[in-house]
């Protein structure tokens, strides 16, 4: 028996047998470079054309199948964000084939790995992590230039541990239901979209295991505990039996936990106070009656705006705000303004070509009074709802 430890990222308790997905991340793959001559151009330019295309057409596929399943709305929004991400690269990397008369390949990898750099050089963590997204972007676009299919071909055995050096959001989605029972990779953190998947769709994961792959034979059977962040690779009777117990004591919390959540919100004196949720997406509305809240009591909404490719709209934020409110029918909803600036910036902004290191210093509402026009845009839907809502239920319904 071996006991390896990494970092929890989504608990949870899954067994079962090894699926290897060996994919170094830090490997070439053979890729061709060579250089190219002008009336070349734009054949390669065709090329990357032809690659963005069928990468959105995966990619719009896969989310088509995500909105299906409530667990994954949120994923598909980030689908979403992928292909307005790809369409973003393909224009940078079209630039380069025509400027550095560089072969298709070679110009995405390049412009692929100052991506990863530059958001490696971030000071925020979730920042950081959103490398996670530009290689999963990379990966697929340069996978239909080599003419390499997805992995994911179809249903994977019953009881799947998935072990790899990483797995890219896209694919985590994709693995929804293909049989995965737990997932243990060398890379990814808390706040990467692979962890955020896996915890929507309640897959036990652990990440952070150095050359997990090495470790770990395929058809070995394993034991995950999303919750200690360990992996007990080929265990013994007794390390199962203790897994099997631990398992059971977390559905018994979990289950306890979902009864107690219906029970009146009371101090142990008796003071009845009211308890609200605190939301970023607008899908975490649901959450709120699920768990017998009083309400959403923050609204973070630059989650809206940091994945964003095009300035938020009037309308689509007025609809997004107006949707919510219905969903909590009567129950209050506090609206944040955007909290941007420094490293927390929009793709919209960093691709209007305003100079962005003049706005690294400003940060919340500095930030917000520097961007004035996307201020009153917000204010002005904010302020829509409110007047919807407070003339159509009497002040029933509050939306502050």
């Amino acid at each position: 028996m071996i006991r390896l430890e990494g970092i929890p990222i989504s608990p949870g308790y899954g067994s079962g047998i090894a699926i290897i997905y060996d994919y170094d991340i830090e490997r070439r793959l053979e890729l061709p470079s060579r250089s190219i001559l002008h009336l070349e151009v734009e054949s390669e330019c065709n090329r990357i054309d032809s690659a963005l295309a069928q990468s959105n057409q995966d990619l719009n596929s896969v989310e088509q199948s995500a909105l299906h399943e409530p667990r994954l709305v949120d994923s598909a929004a980030l689908l979403s964000a992928h292909s307005a991400m790809a369409e973003e690269i393909s224009a940078i990397v079209r630039q380069h084939i025509g400027r550095e008369l560089v072969n298709a390949e070679e110009a995405l990898d390049v412009v692929i790995r100052e991506f990863v750099v530059r958001f490696g050089r971030l000071d925020s963590t979730y920042f950081r992590e959103r490398e996670q997204d530009v290689r999963d972007v990379g990966r697929r676009m340069m996978g239909h230039l080599s003419g390499s299919t997805s992995w994911i071909n179809g249903p994977l055995p019953p009881g799947s541990v998935i072990v790899a050096r990483e797995l890219l959001p896209s694919e985590t989605v994709e693995l929804a239901k293909s049989g995965v029972v737990a997932i243990v990779a060398e890379h990814g953190g808390t706040f990467s979209h692979t962890a955020i998947v896996a915890r929507s769709l309640g897959i036990p994961a652990v990440a952070g295991i150095a050359d997990v792959t090495s470790h770990v034979q395929p058809g070995m059977r394993l034991l995950v505990d999303g919750e200690s962040g360990s992996v007990w690779l080929a265990p013994s009777e007794a390390e199962e039996a203790t897994f099997v117990d631990r398992e059971r004591e977390f559905g018994i919390r979990i289950a306890a936990t979902a009864t107690e959540e219906q029970l009146p919100c009371v101090t142990r004196d008796g003071i009845e106070i009211s308890l609200l949720g605190n939301i970023g997406l607008p899908a975490e509305v649901e959450g709120v009656s699920q768990h017998n809240l009083a309400g959403a009591g923050l609204f973070r909404t630059e989650f809206l705006f940091l994945e964003s490719h095009q300035r938020p709209s009037l309308e689509m934020q007025s609809e997004i705000y107006s949707d919510m409110a219905r969903g909590l029918d009567e129950l209050p909803l506090v609206i944040r303004t955007f909290d941007l600036g420094g490293d927390k910036l929009p793709p919209f902004i960093l691709s209007e070509g305003s100079d962005i290191h003049a706005n690294l210093h400003l940060r919340g509402l500095r930030f917000s009074l520097d961007e004035v026009r996307l201020l009153e845009t917000q204010l002005t839907a904010i302020l829509h709802v409110c007047l919807l809502y407070t003339s159509d239920a009497a002040d029933d319904s509050s939306v502050v």
